[in-house]
């Protein structure tokens, strides 16, 4: 469960593969409700069913974790492709409104020195017709070429000002390209950077994942090898059963028989009483010391088993984290098929049936290895434990 919410509470777009075990395992819990109180028999038939449409449901939630994010990444480029293009776009449109600009006022200045030149000509023509004749201006005349002249000047001044006017507007122009080209160049730096910190995270987050799989494989192997000691143990605690049977029965009839057999047993060589063990058909399998290490071996996988248990929940809360944290999408992992690997669904349902069989177990070789101690006090076996219960 992540952040206090149940799996079974979620979206349904939301669900990972996680959420996918931790429903698997509240399912595994109903289960053992129902054996507890019907028995296997009972749900026999239906549990391969559940187990297969889990296996369906995890698969299918691996794809739809994938889609949205390769979906995502596919809009995302979209959107940076079309900005690209309009902002080329707007530079073409830019470069062509500057070719306009400088074509008509070359235009223009060309005009302009063509009047200039027409003018010259024309005043160099009167100069030459005024001096070829002597004549005397009038007032009237003079005041009138002087009106000319101004006129002239007034059309020069008009002129430059609109050549200065225009040169201004390009040069205004050359600097707003010159800035959105450095805007451009700073977003395609900006958009390596997200990438680079995007690839970042996919590896981490391909990590993480990696990591906690193997650690529920592990967990799943742990708990399977539990069970096989579970079964061995059995097995012993049957035997014993037989043997503590055979035992009362004796004692019954032959009571006086079994208090004296002690004292002539200690007083026969020790390799006598052992070759008359080996030959008892009705000896015990197992010793003290036996059973202590069997003790000792599950006592240290369960601790095994708890502390990948911790270190599973550190990687979901890690991972949890990491995607509240980020702004970019997770990366994108490609779900194995079948033939790669077998169901984590199917494991973690199949251990979850049969760990919760350890704790009555438990209890049972606490009180086999009381009856154990007791029956060797009877006996008068050594206090290491190392001898064979005697059965007669």
């Amino acid at each position: 469960m992540e952040g206090g919410v149940s799996a079974l509470e979620k979206n349904v777009a939301e669900l990972t593969v996680m959420d996918v075990y931790d429903i698997a395992s509240v399912v595994g819990q109903e289960f053992e409700r129902v054996i507890d109180v019907y028995g296997c028999e009972a749900i026999a038939r239906l549990m391969p069913k559940v187990v297969r449409v889990l296996e369906i449901l995890e698969v299918l939630v691996s794809r739809n974790h994938i889609n949205p994010e390769t979906e995502e990444l596919r809009l995302e480029l979209d959107r940076l492709r079309v900005e690209r293009a309009d902002r080329i776009e707007k530079e073409r449109k830019h470069q062509k409104e500057l070719a306009i600009v400088e074509d008509v006022w070359r235009e223009e200045a060309q005009d302009l020195l063509t009047q200039i030149a027409q003018l010259q000509e024309e005043n160099k023509q009167l100069m030459n017709n005024l001096s070829s004749k002597d004549v005397n201006f009038t007032e009237e005349e003079f005041q009138k070429h002087e009106g000319m002249s101004e006129r002239e000047r007034q059309v020069m001044k008009k002129l430059k000002e609109v050549v200065d006017k225009q040169r201004d507007e390009i040069r205004a122009k050359d600097r707003e390209l010159g800035l959105k080209n450095e805007d451009i160049e700073a977003l395609q730096q900006q958009q390596n950077r997200f990438i680079k910190i995007n690839q970042d995270l996919r590896h981490r987050v391909t990590v993480v994942e990696a990591q906690g799989k193997a650690l529920i494989e592990q967990k799943v192997e742990l708990e399977t090898y539990l069970q096989a000691k579970e079964q061995e143990f059995g097995k012993l605690r049957a035997e014993y059963g037989k043997l503590r049977e055979k035992l009362q029965g004796e004692q019954g009839p032959d009571g006086g028989e079994i208090e004296t057999e002690p004292n002539t047993e200690d007083s026969a060589p020790d390799s006598e009483r052992l070759a008359l063990d080996l030959t008892d058909p009705n000896r015990p399998r197992f010793t003290l010391q036996e059973l202590r290490d069997v003790l000792h071996e599950r006592n240290e996988l369960k601790a095994k088993v708890f502390l990948l248990q911790e270190e599973i929940a550190y990687y979901k809360s890690e991972e949890t984290e990491d995607e509240n944290k980020t702004t970019q999408p997770p990366s994108i992992i490609q779900p194995k098929t079948p033939t790669q690997q077998e169901s984590g669904i199917k494991r973690l349902f199949e251990s979850h049936l049969k760990y919760s069989y350890l704790l009555i177990f438990t209890s049972w070789l606490v009180c086999l290895l009381s009856i154990v101690i007791l029956l060797q006090d009877v006996y008068g076996h050594n206090a290491d434990g190392s001898s064979w219960i005697d059965s007669r």
